[in-house]
């Protein structure tokens, strides 16, 4: 259905669009629209829209106008006039139809044109838009694209004003923390592995990960140091005397000028590439986020009762409410003295946390000079001092299970798999 004249005669009043909609509608054709303030335009935008014209045989924008961005998002915006926005959008050869609108929802639009499918970018969620129950409510379809890798309105908007070029993309680097005396294994980071030290894999295997530009190993001890110079990976020695991992990485942060830095485990040689990415991506899109990590599901009655598995739940927009070696929700049973199982079709998903942790480099800092909070304490859970601090810590749920050494039982086990295997 894409038009071949000119992008300026794309752009139509509510009026026109609505003649235009009931005349496509007779012919059978499949209606898809979406809207935004676009105020100001990039590479992200067109990757989204491109998407959404694929769901359907018309797209439509709906385009806030000047005065209805600058009650939504304040004095400053739009960065573009409405009519240079409406112009650009038109002129994507998959935009075929654009209408301004003044309110600050788009909820007139949709009653007059009744898309079949209103579509929005992986930042919003189904519940959280208040036009949905308007789509549902005449049978219409609401479709969340997945979010454009490395390109945030938000994170350019804050970069225009601090006076930094608005293309200038984030940054992150790995960190592995890598101990000697590790109290169950001694020296399992230098432990061999399928003919390489479990460094050895954890690192190049960081190294595949594409958010990140350089992967470092901290540590405490020559001979870690001597094994990752010697296999071609970068090492800096830290203090002995710090009392975590994340104090291991903070040290080394100091003398970095990433904005992102990633706590990657060094027992870990099944390192998915694509789960370090999953972590570090809400940063680079997103200049408050401060923290972020990883779960996945829980699969089973006895991972969900086990204490040695951390749990988490989260609140609908993603972040973690809270962590604990206890099950997690708890589901109640009737009954005095009943433990809480987990149900075969819980209502919801009980979550594993992944200790893999992506953080901006000025909190991690910041998070490494806190003392140890009472929560903490109680459950041996380091992260739960930056929640007891206020922190909000975006929770990426990702199928990859982390397999990490702990113990030289657990080393023979991974012998017997095949290597490099990927989750």
């Amino acid at each position: 259905m894409t038009q071949s004249f000119e992008p300026r005669q794309k752009i139509k009043t509510l009026e026109e669009i609505s003649q235009i909609v009931a005349q496509l509608r007779k012919r059978g054709r499949v209606i898809v629209f979406t809207n935004g303030c676009f105020d100001l335009i990039h590479g992200g935008h067109a990757s989204y829209l491109a998407e959404a014209r694929k769901l359907g045989d018309v797209l439509i924008v709906g385009l806030n106008s000047d005065k209805s961005v600058r009650k939504i998002k304040g004095g400053g915006r739009p960065f573009l006039p409405e009519e240079d926005r409406a112009l650009i959008l038109a002129s994507f050869s998959f935009v075929d139809y654009v209408v301004i609108f003044s309110e600050a929802t788009p909820d007139h639009l949709i009653e007059r044109l009744r898309p079949d499918i209103h579509t929005k970018g992986g930042d919003y969620r189904e519940e959280d838009l208040p036009e949905a129950p308007l789509v549902r409510s005449y049978g219409g379809r609401v479709v969340i694209l997945p979010q454009k890798e490395g390109r945030s309105t938000t994170a350019i908007a804050e970069r225009i004003r601090s006076g930094l070029s608005p293309t200038q993309r984030r940054t992150a680097v790995g960190v592995i923390p890598a101990r000697f005396r590790s109290v169950r294994f001694e020296g399992k980071v230098l432990a061999n592995l399928w003919g390489k030290p479990i460094v050895q894999h954890v690192y190049e295997r960081a190294r595949k990960a594409q958010s990140l530009t350089d992967v470092v190993v901290a540590t405490d001890d020559e001979r870690v140091f001597k094994t990752v110079e010697s296999f071609g990976g970068k090492a800096k020695m830290t203090s002995p005397s710090h009392r975590s991992g994340t104090d291991r990485v903070a040290e080394v942060a100091k003398d970095l000028e990433s904005d992102v830095i990633v706590n990657i485990q060094g027992d870990e040689p099944l390192i998915s590439p694509q789960a370090i990415d999953a972590a570090v991506l809400p940063l680079l899109e997103d200049p408050d986020l401060e923290m972020a990590t990883l779960a996945t599901p829980i699969v089973d009655e006895e991972e969900y009762q086990n204490p040695n598995v951390v749990k988490v739940v989260v609140n609908q927009k993603g972040l973690a409410l809270y962590f604990s070696r206890s099950p997690l929700p708890y589901y109640r049973v009737d009954g005095p003295g009943q433990r809480s199982p987990l149900p075969e079709t819980p209502p919801l998903r009980p979550l594993r946390h992944i200790g893999l942790y992506a953080y901006s480099r000025d909190f991690l800092l910041r998070l490494a000079q806190w003392s140890p909070t009472p929560l903490e304490k109680a459950e041996n859970l380091e992260q739960l001092r930056a929640l007891e601090k206020g922190v909000a810590i975006r929770v990426v749920v990702t199928p990859y299970r982390s397999i990490g050494v702990d113990t030289p039982d657990d080393l023979a086990r991974l012998q017997q798999m095949e290597p490099f295997q990927d989750f």
